[in-house]
Formats: structure tokens, C-alpha cells, sequence
């Protein structure tokens, strides 16, 4: 069910021996969706590359002068989805519910509308955003370009498709002799209280690869961007997206069941996983944005 409970943020100790600030509530982290809208941003073509400019400027906080990013603009989805302490009409849409079990979507039981003062799902939302960044203007505009950067990331974190435990939001763990960029932090050295899962997935994982973004962009740029998958990757359906995250979670054996120690096999086993769905949401959200902004046509309809 995605990260549906909401935290407050504090500072935490987790498998790293240096101190990590944790952002519960956001998919991939702060990190995680500035390395997918950077990836994107480096493959918009002209067309999409002039109107994404046009919609950011327009912003009442942007400056003449400035370089439009939409790395900038990449976590402001999860800064909105509550009203006070109650989850809004965008909440359910950064994620999907489907059961591990599952190899395909079911819209039926798994974009769920009981609660429609809280949305439906990350998939219906990005279909519905294509015609909205099209053929809205002004704030529409530039809303629904805040919500497409954000939810391309969010439907390619694997925990964003599964709904046993809230996503792994309900999954506490230990961890035993993890290393860390070189160092070792084992259960009885450090002071790593049992964290949950989800939150692991969304932050931990990537500060613990590199823990500078720019980096980790430059290094998926001479890295898992230039393989066969990367190049030849032309799926540009969110149900595709939900499937291949969710089934590539149960490939690389990501869940763990509540009480279980993370070892170095497990860090070794998923770190390649993050990079390839890091990679896919970037690569994604780029012919994204420039299939909407290919045409002027109204409302927007998919190329056949």
C-alpha cells in the first residue's frame, strides 16, 4: 500500500556509522527523486525541454536568470499529501496494491476508490496527468508537472507495489555486520534501533551507495544507463511500470518478514535492484514528458 503512515522526521541511526536524517513520508528519499528527475532531465528533447522551462518560470518563486530543474520541483507530491495530520484526495495516488503474491495488476481490487476523499492509485494518476500537463495552463499546468516528476519515481520503488505490511511499513528489522562504504556495522557495535523496510528502501539504500546524488547520477550515467536494458527499454505504460517493479522485487527476493537480521548478502542482493529501478524511472519519465509535449493536440491521445 505504499508509505501510508505519517512520521515525523528525525534524525535516526540506521546500518550507516555516520548519521542519516530520514524522510519517512517520501518514496526513494529526497536522493532517490532527484537522481530520477536529473536522469530525465538530461533526455528531454526540444519540444518538452522548452515547455517544462516555459511552466517552471512561470512560477511566482522562479527568477529570470534561473536554470529551470526538475529535480527542484521532484518531492513537493509528498509535502502535499495531507491536510494537517489527514491524508488528502492525492494520498493513494503514490502508490498501488498489489498482493506479493500477484504477477499482474488487477484494476478492479488493486487501485481501490472505498476511500475516494483520498484518491485511487499511482496508475491512474499518471494517465490522467498526461492530458493535464497538455492541455491545462498556469497553476494546473505546473501542479500536474510536480505530481508526473514525482510519481514516475514513486511507482518504481518496488515497496510502492506491494500492499502487504503498508508496503513494509509495518516490517521492523536488525542488521548484522553491514558494510557501508568501506565500514562494518554489526548489531552489537552499533546503535541502530530496528527500522521498518519501506524506509530502508526509500533512503537508507541509496545514502549507503553514494551518498551524494550528483554522484550517484554520474555514476548510473557510465553505469547501468549504458547496458542492454537501458537502450532498449520502451515501455511506456504505468501498469507495465507497477508489474516490472513489483515483480522484480519478488525476483531479487527484496521483502523479509518482521524480526528478520539484514546481513551483507541481503545489501549485495538488492543494491543492483536500485540501481535499475532508479534508472528506468529516469529513463521513463524522460519519454514521458516528451510524448506529452510532442503535440499541441487536445485532449491528449496516446500515439498509436
Amino acid at each position: 500500500m505504499g508509505n501510508r503512515f505519517p512520521f515525523s522526521k528525525s534524525w535516526i541511526f540506521l546500518v550507516l556509522v555516520f548519521t542519516i536524517f530520514a524522510s519517512d513520508a517520501w518514496a526513494w528519499g529526497e536522493e532517490g527523486h532527484s537522481i530520477v528527475a536529473e536522469i530525465a532531465q538530461r533526455r528531454l528533447s526540444q519540444n518538452a525541454a522548452q515547455a517544462i522551462t516555459q511552466i517552471l518560470r512561470a512560477s511566482p518563486n522562479a527568477t529570470p536568470y534561473s536554470t529551470p530543474s526538475l529535480a527542484s520541483i521532484s518531492t513537493w507530491a509528498d509535502e502535499v499529501r495531507y491536510d494537517g495530520a489527514k491524508p488528502n484526495g492525492t494520498y493513494n495516488w503514490h502508490f498501488v496494491d498489489i498482493p506479493r503474491q500477484d504477477t499482474h495488476y488487477d484494476s478492479a481490487t488493486e487501485c481501490p476508490k472505498e476511500k475516494p476523499e483520498q484518491g485511487d492509485c499511482v496508475i491512474n494518476e499518471l494517465s490522467r496527468l498526461r492530458n493535464e500537463l497538455r492541455c491545462t495552463a498556469g497553476d494546473q499546468q505546473l501542479r500536474a508537472l510536480k505530481f508526473a516528476v514525482h510519481f514516475v519515481g514513486d511507482i518504481h520503488q518496488p515497496f510502492h507495489t506491494i500492499w502487504e505490511n503498508i508496503g513494509g511499513n509495518g516490517i521492523t528489522f536488525t542488521t548484522d555486520k553491514l558494510q557501508f562504504k568501506g565500514k562494518t556495522c554489526s548489531a552489537d557495535k552499533c546503535s541502530t534501533p530496528p527500522d521498518n523496510l519501506h524506509k530502508m528502501w526509500d533512503t537508507t539504500l541509496i545514502r549507503a551507495m553514494e551518498y551524494n546524488w550528483p554522484t550517484f547520477v554520474d555514476d548510473l550515467e557510465s553505469g547501468w544507463l549504458t547496458t542492454d536494458a537501458a537502450k532498449n527499454d520502451l515501455k511506456d505504460d504505468p501498469v507495465a511500470w507497477a508489474e516490472d517493479a513489483h515483480n522484480a522485487a519478488i525476483a531479487f527476493n527484496v521483502w523479509v518478514d518482521a524480526g528478520a537480521t539484514l546481513d551483507q548478502a541481503y545489501y549485495d542482493r538488492v543494491t543492483p535492484l536500485v540501481s535499475q529501478q532508479l534508472g528506468f524511472a529516469g529513463i521513463r519519465l524522460a519519454r514521458y514528458l516528451n510524448d506529452v509535449f510532442s503535440s499541441s493536440q487536445c485532449p491528449y491521445a496516446p500515439r498509436q
